[in-house]
């Protein structure tokens, strides 16, 4: 199997993390996965806010829980809020710079950081903000200027279990030609 398409399949959400930290190199390889992201037009509209400080990890964490309160039905996470992360990072893109595709820009950074994560030996999960009821107070706590919207949130860390989960065959997702 192709290296990258390896680390793609063993890439998992993971909603618990043990009490590592991340080193500065990882943390730098992470966010340079980031930085190379695809973008529309190369506008690269992204800011990444690395996150160490446990007194916003944790309030950044109890938004993720209401607004999975706020959105039941949307997502299962069997964690409280952030899972206790060593650091998170959020995506944050700027809609003067790419107004028509910084969501994409966006998640397209966070895709590669997480990939990342995962080929380092560390894990994550996916907490989308962009359009939810808690996204205006997570720019505040980031301190975010007038412009610049939160993609996502990327907790990361050491992993306090192995997750698992399956995949719908290829043959039921390919269309040729029409559908």
């Amino acid at each position: 199997m192709h290296l990258i398409l390896e680390v793609i399949k063993g890439r998992r959400s993971v909603v618990r993390f043990k009490p590592r930290p991340i080193t500065d190199e990882e943390l730098s390889l992470i966010l340079e996965a980031g930085r190379w992201a695809p973008s529309y037009a190369n506008s690269q509209p992204w800011t990444f806010v690395v996150v160490r400080d446990e007194e916003k990890k944790r309030k950044l964490g109890e938004l993720v829980e209401r607004m999975l309160i706020l959105r039941p039905g949307r997502v299962a996470l069997s964690a409280p809020g952030l899972g206790d992360p060593a650091v998170v990072i959020a995506v944050a893109v700027d809609t003067l710079k790419d107004p028509d595709h910084h969501v994409e820009a966006g998640a397209a950074a966070t895709q590669n950081m997480a990939l990342m994560a995962h080929a380092l030996g560390l894990a994550s999960f996916w907490a989308g903000i962009y359009g939810t009821p808690v996204e205006r107070e997570v720019r505040r706590i980031l301190g975010l200027p007038k412009g610049m919207r939160v993609v996502s949130l990327l907790p990361i860390g050491e992993a306090a279990y192995e997750a698992k989960s399956e995949r719908v065959e290829l043959s039921q997702l390919v269309r040729y030609e029409k559908f």
